[in-house]
C-alpha cells in the first residue's frame, strides 16, 4: 500500500463505509521499541534490576510460555486465542514462580505496555477522521491482553475515544481474526451490511484476505511490522538497537522502511563502541597514543577528532592506513614454501603480473604474464625468486617503520590500537615489528570489536581484547560471528582503497592504495551514505542526544553483538536486497571483482545428501554473508529446502541466537 495515503484520502478510496474498524497493535498504537517481544526484554532487565540474576532469561521464558499456552490451547479448540491468565500460568510453571511472584508479573507486564505505548499517526489519524463525519469506529485485535487493558493503552497516548465498550479482543470472545472466527463476532455485534464496514489493519492475512472474505471493505499498511525480526531473539542487550530501530520506523512513516538506516545503526554502534573501548582503557592506565587502524577505523577516528573538537577531553589520535598485505609482506624473513603459503589461497589462480604487485617486486619467470597458474606454481615461483622478495620486504619494512613514526606508534609507552577484528594477527605482526623496531619499548594493545577462536594463538604475541565478541565465547557465537564478517568488513570502512604499500622519504612515507572498481560503486551507491548517517548517529550516541534515547553507557559489549545479531543473523528482506547486490573484496592483494555478499542459490543435484550441503555451507562461511543468503533463499521454494539442510546440520545457522 501507499504509506503516503492521508486519512481522508482512505475514505476517499472508500466512500460507501459508515463503519470503521481498526487493528490495535502495529495500527492504532505501537511500542517504543522495535517488536513486541522486546517489551519482555525491558520486563527483565526491570526484574534483573530489583531481584537480581534469577530473573535472567525471562523475555526468553515469557515468549515460550505464551507459545506453551498456545499449544495447549489448539488441542482444545484450534479456533480460539489464548487469554493472559493462560500464559502467566504457564510461565509460573516453566520458572517455578510463587504466587506472589505470579501476580507482580502480571502486574509488571501490563505497567511496561503502557509505559511502552506510542500511538501511530497514520491509525490515529483515520480514526479520527472517521469519528468526525459521525462513523461508528471499533477496535478488532488478536490479542491476549483485556479489552480493559487496550483501552488504558490508548489512553496513555491520548487516544481517549477508546473505551472497553468498543473493543472486540479475541482473547475474551474464544475467536481469532487470523481464523476468521473473530470477524463472525465482529458482524454479529455490529449488524450492518459488511460492504458498508471499512477495515485498516496492518496484516495481509487477518486484516485483508480473511475479512474481505466476508464482504468487508479492507485498507491495509503494513508499515509499523516491517521492524520485526526473530520474536524468539529478545533480551537486554537487544535494547539499545531496538529502540533506534523503533526510532527509525516512527520517523520514516510516510514511506518504504528505509534499510539503509538500520544498518547505518549497526554501524553507529560499532564506531561508538570502538570509542567507548578506548575510553575504557584512556581511564585506567596512562598510554603513549590511540591509534584507529586499517579502513575500518577510519570512521572512528573522524568521530573522534570531531567529539575533540567539541570540548570533549581526549588524546589526539592517530588513524594509520594499514592492512594484512602490508604487515605480511614487511614480516618477511624466510622464503619458502610454508612462509609463502598464506599468501596465495589454495584455490586461487593468478598470473605472474599480478603475484608480482601481490609481493611488490618482479620476479623472474618463463611463464607467459597472460597464463593463468595455480597455486601450486605461484608459490614455486615466489621460492625461486626469494631474493627480490626479501629485498622488497626489506624496503617495505624500513618505510612502513617511516610511516609508524609519522603515526606516533614507534613512541616510547603503550599504544592502544583499534580495529574491527577478527584473528588478531596482522595486530599481532605489527607489534613484533614496532617492538624490534624500539627494542620493546613500544608496546601495542589491540582493541578489537570482534575476535573468534583463530585469534587465541596471537594472545601469547600480543595483549588482545575483543570488546563485543571473543574467542572465550560459545562455538556457536564464534560460528555465527564467523558467518557475518563479510558484512561488516564491507560496511564499515573508509572512503579510500586499501594501503598496499608507502612511499619514500621524500613523500613523507604517505600511504599507497589501491581502490577497485567494485569498492568505487559500492561507496557511491551504498556504503558512503551508511558511514555518514553511522559517524553522525555514533555522535549524537556519544553526546547523548540521539532522538532514541540510546546514548554511551548503552554501549557494552553485550549491546553491540546484539546489535551485529539482529542485522547481521537476522536481516530483513530489505536489508538483504540493499546489502545483496554489494561485493566483498577478500584477496590479499585486494584485487579482482570479490564475491557477491548475497550468493545466487545454486543448481541442485537431483540427489541432494550431506556432502552437497556441506560444500554449499563452506562456501558460504567463506565467501558471502551467510545468513543474507540463507535467509535470501528461505523465502524461494526451490531454495528453502536446502536451507533447511544447512540448519539440519549446523543448529547455529537457525534464527534464533538469544539462549536462556
Amino acid at each position: 500500500m501507499n504509506m503516503s495515503v492521508s486519512a481522508k484520502e482512505v475514505f476517499e478510496l472508500h466512500p460507501q463505509a459508515t463503519v470503521l474498524t481498526i487493528d490495535f497493535f502495529d495500527t492504532l498504537i505501537t511500542r517504543s521499541v522495535a517488536q513486541p517481544t522486546h517489551v519482555f526484554a525491558v520486563m527483565e532487565e526491570e526484574l534483573c534490576r530489583r531481584f537480581g540474576r534469577r530473573w535472567h532469561g525471562f523475555a526468553v521464558q515469557r515468549v515460550e510460555s505464551e507459545h506453551t499456552a498456545r499449544r495447549s490451547a489448539a488441542r482444545t479448540n484450534a479456533q480460539r486465542d489464548v487469554n493472559f491468565a493462560e500464559i502467566i500460568s504457564e510461565l509460573s510453571a516453566l520458572m517455578g514462580l510463587s504466587e506472589q511472584d505470579r501476580k507482580m508479573v502480571a502486574e509488571l507486564e501490563a505497567e511496561t505496555e503502557v509505559s511502552l505505548a506510542t500511538a501511530i499517526r497514520f491509525g490515529a489519524d483515520v480514526a479520527e477522521y472517521a469519528l468526525s463525519e459521525g462513523m461508528k469506529v471499533v477496535v478488532v485485535s488478536d490479542n491476549y491482553m483485556s479489552s480493559n487493558h487496550i483501552a488504558n493503552m490508548a489512553h496513555a497516548v491520548g487516544l481517549t475515544w477508546v473505551q472497553q465498550a468498543n473493543v472486540i479482543v479475541s482473547s475474551e470472545h474464544g475467536a481469532m481474526k487470523h481464523n476468521g472466527t473473530l470477524w463472525d463476532v465482529v458482524l454479529q455485534r455490529l449488524q450492518v451490511d459488511p460492504a458498508l464496514i471499512l477495515h485498516v489493519g496492518d496484516d495481509a492475512l487477518a486484516d485483508g484476505e480473511i475479512p474481505a472474505k466476508r464482504g468487508i471493505v479492507t485498507y491495509i499498511n503494513n508499515h509499523m511490522r516491517q521492524s520485526h525480526r526473530h520474536m524468539m531473539n529478545t533480551s537486554p542487550a537487544v535494547l539499545p538497537f531496538s529502540r533506534m530501530e523503533a526510532h527509525i520506523r516512527n520517523t520514516t512513516v510516510g514511506r518504504e522502511a528505509d534499510a539503509l538506516e538500520s544498518v547505518s545503526a549497526l554501524v553507529a554502534m560499532i564506531v561508538a563502541a570502538q570509542i567507548v573501548d578506548a575510553r575504557g582503557v584512556l581511564a585506567q592506565r596512562e598510554v603513549a597514543g590511540v591509534h584507529f587502524v586499517a579502513r575500518d577505523g577510519f570512521l572512528a577516528h573522524s568521530v573522534w577528532e570531531s567529539l575533540r573538537k567539541t570540548g570533549w577531553d581526549l588524546p589526539e589520535a592517530s588513524y594509520f592506513s594499514f592492512s594484512r598485505s602490508v604487515v605480511w609482506r614487511a614480516g618477511i624473513q624466510i622464503v619458502d614454501e610454508s612462509t609463502m603459503a598464506k599468501f596465495i589461497g589454495d584455490d586461487e589462480e593468478l598470473t605472474v603480473p599480478r603475484l608480482e604487485r601481490r609481493l611488490g617486486c618482479s620476479l623472474k619467470s618463463t611463464i607467459d604474464p597472460s597464463a593463468t597458474i595455480s597455486a601450486a606454481t605461484a608459490r614455486q615461483i615466489l621460492v625461486a625468486n626469494s631474493d627480490n622478495i626479501l629485498a622488497a620486504s626489506a624496503q617495505l619494512r624500513e618505510r612502513m617503520l617511516g610511516y609508524l613514526e609519522t603515526q606516533g606508534l614507534l613512541a616510547h609507552g603503550h599504544h592502544v590500537v583499534v580495529d574491527l577484528g577478527w584473528t588478531g594477527s596482522s595486530i599481532a605482526d605489527l607489534a613484533k615489528i614496532v617492538s624490534e623496531a624500539t627494542n620493546g619499548k613500544s608496546v601495542i594493545e589491540g582493541r578489537l570489536t570482534g575476535l573468534y577462536w583463530d585469534a587465541w594463538p596471537q594472545r601469547v604475541r600480543v595483549a588482545l581484547h575483543g570488546f563485543a565478541m571473543d574467542d572465550f565465547h560459545t562455538v556457536d557465537d564464534n560460528l555465527r560471528l564467523l558467518g557475518i564478517l563479510n558484512l561488516l568488513e564491507v560496511v564499515v570502512t573508509a572512503p579510500h582503497g586499501s594501503v598496499v604499500g608507502y612511499g619514500d622519504a621524500a613523500s613523507g612515507f604517505a600511504p599507497q592504495y589501491v581502490t577497485t572498481l567494485v569498492e568505487l560503486d559500492a561507496y557511491s551507491q551504498v556504503v558512503g551514505a551508511v558511514s555518514s548517517r553511522a559517524a553522525q548517529t555514533a555522535e549524537e550516541i556519544l553526546n547523548g542526544v540521539h532522538v532514541s534515547g540510546v546514548n554511551a553507557t548503552d554501549i557494552t559489549g553485550a549491546s553491540v553483538w546484539a546489535a551485529m545479531m539482529q542485522v547481521g543473523h537476522t536481516p530483513r528482506a530489505e536489508e538483504i536486497a540493499l546489502m545483496g547486490i554489494l561485493r566483498h573484496i577478500s584477496a590479499i592483494d585486494h584485487e579482482g571483482d570479490g564475491n557477491a555478499l548475497v550468493l545466487a542459490a545454486p543448481s541442485q543435484p537431483r540427489k541432494r545428501n550431506d556432502s552437497f550441503t556441506h560444500g554449499v555451507f563452506d562456501a558460504l562461511m567463506h565467501g558471502h554473508w551467510l545468513q543474507g543468503t540463507l535467509r535470501d533463499w528461505s523465502c524461494e521454494t526451490a531454495s528453502a529446502t536446502l536451507v533447511s539442510d544447512i540448519e539440519r546440520l549446523f543448529p547455529f545457522t537457525h534464527p534464533q541466537w538469544v539462549t536462556v
